[in-house]
């Protein structure tokens, strides 16, 4: 798989604070069902813009070792590592061996950001993925981006229309990389900057959805696609059995 692919992104966010200006996708739209609520792409989520949460997504993908790394799991049964508080990153299909939907439960409340596709430049991954301060990592990832030909997203079978609209460029973030990250760098921290596609879906009810994404970057002949089941659910309630009286 060329270093580019890796770069494409489907994660989740929530949204405790959900500012008023989302608005109900309609059928006449072909998009999703009437159900389903995609924010405006300038809209804050929880304050928070969309080029924010692509940085913060990075910093959740790259902070785990690729043994445990949800992105290389294919079954989804690890897309909980690392996650915590209102935000829920959906994990990528990084690796070969996912071939299949995976499926991730995901706790009622939460938001979903869709990363459809896109690239980061860091001060240590190797050309053509190096930069040394914000305005060449912010080229760098930029010209990345650039490079997709065609892609395409979908919750439920319902494609997601006007995707280029999408389109955000992160600030300056710093990453932690592990020891035995999956790009290979000596562990440590890097600074990086991301520019790539991704939507927000408001909380869905519960249930299951599935929602898919595919790109083609230029050089590439087959399409990079990930399917990934969403399983809403509430937390659960486990009461205590009672103490068995001692004589």
């Amino acid at each position: 798989m060329k270093r580019s692919s890796l770069h494409t992104l489907l994660l989740v966010l929530a949204c405790t604070l959900l500012a008023g200006t989302a608005r109900p996708i309609l059928a006449q739209e072909a998009t999703p069902a009437p159900e389903v609520t995609i924010h405006e792409p300038d809209e804050l989520v929880g304050g928070v813009s969309l080029g924010e949460w692509l940085a913060r997504s990075w910093q959740w993908a790259v902070s785990i070792p690729e043994e445990s790394n949800p992105n290389f799991d294919p079954t989804g049964e690890r897309c909980g590592y690392g996650q915590s508080g209102p935000v829920f990153f959906l994990p990528s299909a990084y690796s070969p061996d996912v071939t299949e939907p995976i499926t991730c439960v995901v706790p009622l409340g939460v938001a979903l950001f869709v990363g459809v596709a896109g690239s980061e430049c860091s001060t240590v991954e190797p050309p053509p993925f190096f930069g040394r301060d914000e305005a060449e990592l912010a080229a760098c990832a930029t010209e990345s981006t650039n490079g997709i030909t065609e892609m395409s997203a979908s919750i439920n079978g319902q494609p997601v229309a006007d995707l280029e609209q999408y389109r955000a460029v992160s600030p300056l973030f710093s990453m932690l990389f592990p020891e035995d990250n999956f790009f290979g760098v000596p562990p440590g921290v890097a600074l990086s900057v991301a520019d790539g596609y991704a939507f927000i879906i408001a909380p869905l009810p519960v249930g299951e959805y599935e929602i898919s994404a595919s790109v083609l970057f230029e050089g590439e002949d087959d399409p990079l696609a990930t399917t990934i089941r969403v399983i809403v659910q509430e937390p659960q309630i486990i009461e205590p059995e009672a103490a068995t009286p001692t004589a």
